[in-house]
């Protein structure tokens, strides 16, 4: 088997030439534009650990109560009241992860009576209506007395 060249003709060339230019102008651009995404995703891998360690720290601590022995639920609290104490953001991360746990409860207790609720915000805009209308009376009777 035999490759036969050809030569490029006049227009061919010129459009070689500018692919190549082309090419030349935006390998700058692409590498740097790989090296942001190469950056974030690193960036966000390690955000994402981060968070998934925290998420499994607050679980263990939290299911440590009703299925490990006595004396591993004692050692872990021992180890993380030592980096709770240590490290500021391990505290903040602890705060939010229990507040973040909690917060449907809290959000229900002590419980509201929604009908209660309802019938307060009724009477409030009955009142504001009455007086909205008392004050249009008011206005109305001055204006046919001056």
């Amino acid at each position: 088997m035999t490759f036969q060249t050809r030569k490029l003709g006049h227009g061919e060339r010129q459009m070689s030439v500018q692919h190549t230019a082309i090419r030349i102008v935006t390998f700058p651009f692409r590498t740097l534009w790989f090296l942001i995404l190469s950056a974030n995703f690193l960036v966000v891998s390690a955000a994402c650990i981060l968070i998934a360690a925290f998420v499994a720290y607050g679980l263990a601590l939290t299911i440590s109560y009703f299925l490990f022995p006595t004396e591993w639920t004692r050692a872990l609290w021992e180890w993380a009241a030592g980096l709770y104490a240590q490290s500021v953001w391990f505290k903040g991360a602890t705060i939010t992860f229990f507040v973040l746990l909690l917060l449907p409860i809290l959000k229900l207790w002590p419980g509201r009576d929604l009908k209660a609720d309802t019938d307060r915000e009724r009477e409030a805009m009955r009142i504001n209506d009455d007086l909205i209308a008392a004050r249009q009376r008011t206005q109305a009777q001055a204006k046919l007395r001056g």
